[in-house]
């Protein structure tokens, strides 16, 4: 050990299983910081970080070309990470494995998902990339860990994304307002309970507080289902903003849909697409909306922020996880 702490990116790691191990031509040093592991310190080779984080249950490690981010690192800090010059940046994709999320190195990856049962993974030259591949692919754990990512606008100029602040700039001005939110007690788990929140207004008749119908009661289809109940409570010929913190949502609305229609709505995997029937419904709204003369706009803002109209929504959520269960 060099004096702190060793490596992480965020990674669980299990010593069981093969993995490909890859070509490293790379001769810049690397400093391996770990910050939760048997011996919390910096370590100078792959070897000694791996004694430190395999079979320990939340290791936390992460590697960095110089010893003064690494020591930062195991002392809780969070310095950036960049490749060493000249290296063309690598971003690893963890959708499913014993750490998710998104790793720059693969000695981290590689720690992610070894003795994972069926690990999802991929590479991509980009961050953006990345991140997409996991809100398709990913676990409800994965999805949490990138719930904060930005998003980029979408290409259908009549489905558009903001990510701004939760205030509502002029070019919103004539758009009907509306938050969406959904929550899940015990979400991904089995007797879990879920809930839909739609914010208009302080003691607007539509809005919605009540218990998701159906199965699985996850926060996904909670959210999805928030915003089907949006769409469906505003006249088609008006324009809607939605505001919402699932990011994920607004990628089925806006991205994603065109190529899982395209593909029978199955995904690259070659598995059917979770949830279809609410992006299906969402898709038809506003297909019904632009027919209309109307427009839909989606602005994500961040879940837990000082906005007024999120918070609201969240509380109308979690009363309606609260609710009993809905017979169908």
């Amino acid at each position: 050990m060099i004096t702190k702490r060793k490596r992480s990116s965020d990674t669980s790691a299990d010593d069981t299983g093969p993995i490909k191990k890859r070509r490293n031509n790379n001769t810049q040093p690397k400093f391996y910081a770990v910050r939760k592991g048997r011996v919390p310190g910096v370590y100078s080779t792959w070897t000694d970080c791996q004694g430190q984080i395999v079979g320990y249950k939340g290791a936390v490690f992460k590697s960095f070309p110089s010893l003064s981010d690494a020591q930062a690192f195991v002392e809780g800090h969070n310095p950036q990470s960049y490749p060493p010059k000249n290296e063309t940046p690598k971003f690893y994709a963890v959708a499913r494995g014993l750490q998710t999320g998104i790793f720059t190195d693969w000695d981290e990856t590689s720690a992610a998902i070894k003795g994972s049962v069926k690990p999802r993974y991929k590479k991509f030259p980009t961050r953006a990339e990345a991140v997409d591949f996991i809100r398709e692919f990913g676990s409800p754990e994965a999805l949490k860990a990138i719930e904060n990512e930005p998003l980029v606008d979408a290409v259908d100029p009549k489905v558009t994304i903001r990510n701004r602040s939760a205030e509502v700039d002029e070019a919103y001005k004539d758009f009907v307002h509306v938050y969406t939110d959904g929550s899940s007690r015990g979400n991904g788990r089995v007797g879990a309970a879920a809930g839909v929140g739609v914010f208009f207004g302080y003691n607007d008749p539509k809005n919605v507080s009540e218990r998701l119908a159906g199965e699985p009661q996850t926060n996904q289809r909670a959210e999805l289902t928030a915003i089907l109940f949006a769409l469906q409570r505003v006249p088609h010929n008006q324009k809607i903003l939605i505001i919402t913190d699932s990011q994920y949502s607004i990628k089925c609305a806006t991205v994603w849909a065109a190529g899982w229609k395209r593909k029978n709505w199955m995904t690259a995997g070659g598995e059917e697409v979770k949830n279809q029937d609410l992006v299906k419904s969402i898709i038809h709204e506003i297909s019904l909306r632009e027919q209309a003369g109307g427009l839909t706009s989606f602005k994500w803002v961040k879940g837990h922020s000082d906005s007024p109209g999120n918070q609201a929504a969240d509380r109308l959520a979690v009363n309606g996880s609260n609710m009993p269960k809905v017979a169908c």
